[in-house]
């Protein structure tokens, strides 16, 4: 086979070889992936509020603030349901609000009610929560990073090796 055929042939090679499915992999559709270092979260909004909540290990953070203006609400009461579930948000004193969500921890998609009261103004804000499983990260493992990269050198290194013996043959 000379150079240039195994040459070509290795790089069809490796121009396919990120196509191929693996063990667990259809190429069906692709879930949405989580950003790095963010919190699943759920916002709701009314005339009288604006809600945001975060989860960050078992506890649900949650942001209040007033609709006309947008400024925070520190004296609200607020209570989250989702299905059987159901707890009470405690004030942090920095202006938000935390809930333990340890009976909501399960993966999947959670469609919480949240009642705020704050002085007159009563309301209650649905919003949907979508906890992502813990294993499935997406992120690849050091050994589908390595086996691509440790064959393309090697690919290289041959090309080289051949590119050199033929320079010395022709001198």
């Amino acid at each position: 086979m000379s150079p240039r055929n195994l040459i070509a042939s290795l790089a069809i090679f490796f121009i396919t070889l990120p196509a191929g499915a693996h063990e667990g992999h259809d190429h069906g559709t692709t879930p949405a992936a989580a950003e790095v270092g963010w919190s699943p979260r759920a916002t709701a909004r009314s005339e009288d509020f604006d809600l945001v909540a975060a989860v960050d290990g078992g506890q649900m953070l949650l942001w209040l603030d007033r609709g006309s203006d947008n400024a925070p609400v520190t004296d609200a009461q607020i209570e989250v349901e989702a299905g059987a579930w159901k707890s009470v948000a405690r004030p942090a004193g920095d202006g938000s609000y935390r809930v333990d969500v340890t009976g909501l921890a399960r993966p999947g998609s959670h469609e919480l009610v949240f009642t705020v009261q704050a002085g007159t103004a009563l309301d209650l804000l649905p919003a949907t929560l979508v906890l992502p499983a813990e294993a499935a990260t997406g992120v690849p493992t050091p050994g589908r990073v390595m086996l691509p990269a440790t064959i393309g050198g090697l690919a290289v290194l041959a090309a080289g090796a051949l590119w050199l013996r033929r320079r010395r043959a022709a001198a």
